[in-house]
């Protein structure tokens, strides 16, 4: 039984790691084609906007849709690691803190190309941290789906520059559920 979660956890993170370069695939492919519009059409106008909007479109559902395929795949990983459902002895912890996470994070947001139209952003993330302390399974609730789905990518592009402890009940590592509120300001 232990080489086979050994071997889901393996699986599973492997399978991020390749959905990360599909966000990177999703964002050079959006940059390949903008490039090649603002060479047809230099000046800006009615129908360069209106392709621009169908490139952010596509990068977008390229997002969305490998979200999907990673929370599929986590979901496995939760199967055989769920979090506790009671009150854990001492919380979950990012090795730097959880202010750096946050920080962290927001840097790794980048919604230029959407001209979001606000200076901040105010939402709430939620994911769990596994009793090996991995952290997967993040949802952010927000007033934007689309913006809430380049969160959730930022928050996989990541997730491997520091290490969560697990949080702990009656002293052992258990898995469990983070919920940071964020608010995250854009540079215009």
């Amino acid at each position: 039984m232990k080489k086979l979660l050994a071997l889901a956890f393996i699986s599973t993170f492997a399978f991020a790691g390749a959905q990360v370069s599909a966000f990177q695939k999703a964002d050079s492919k959006y940059e390949r084609k903008k490039k090649a519009l603002y060479n047809k059409y230099p000046k800006p106008n009615d129908l360069r906007t209106k392709l621009e909007w169908l490139l952010t479109e596509d990068k977008i559902t390229s997002y969305k849709n490998a979200l999907d395929k990673i929370a599929e795949d986590e979901k496995k990983v939760l199967n055989n690691d769920p979090p506790v459902k009671t009150k854990v002895t001492k919380e979950a912890d990012y090795e730097t803190g959880k202010a750096a996470f946050q920080k962290s994070l927001s840097q790794a947001v980048d919604l230029a190309f959407l001209n979001y139209s606000s200076d901040s952003y105010k939402a709430t993330l939620t994911f769990v941290v596994d009793s090996k302390g991995n952290a997967l399974d993040a949802h952010v609730k927000g007033n934007n789906e689309d913006v809430n789905a380049f969160i959730e990518a930022a928050f996989y592009r990541i997730k491997e520059n520091g290490k969560w402890k697990p949080a702990e009940s009656n002293g052992k590592p258990v898995s469990s559920t983070m919920t940071m509120p964020l608010v995250l300001t854009f540079k215009k």
